[in-house]
């Protein structure tokens, strides 16, 4: 299994607030070691950057995002929460994951 992080540079240089959240976690969490690359989207230089690149070949909008090749197959992941779940097993709360997807789809509300 080959895993890639794509993560979000600004324009002032800094990884964006969810790109390191997910750092800072899979760090924690000694998890980073397992991330086979990090690719960065980098603002600054969007037409030579190799993470827009691959944003735009999967049609993802948003960072950080995840490639996973395994076994001859490509799965993308734009959810941290249901990544962390297929890919190590780890079960997060129903809390955190609800917030992540309202997060990534403002147009959805409770009812």
């Amino acid at each position: 299994m080959n895993i890639k992080l794509v993560q979000k540079i600004k324009s002032d240089g800094n990884s964006c607030r969810k790109s390191a959240k997910v750092l800072n976690e899979l760090k924690q969490l000694n998890l980073l070691d397992k991330i086979d690359e990090i690719i960065a989207a980098d603002e600054r230089q969007q037409s030579d950057s190799k993470g827009f690149d691959l944003a735009k070949k999967y049609n993802v909008s948003s960072a950080p995002f995840f490639i996973v090749e395994k076994e001859g197959t490509t799965k993308i992941y734009t959810a941290y929460y249901r990544f962390m779940k297929d890919v190590f097993n780890i079960v997060v709360s129903e809390s955190d994951e609800i917030s992540e997807m309202m997060a990534q789809n403002p147009e959805l509300d409770y009812i």
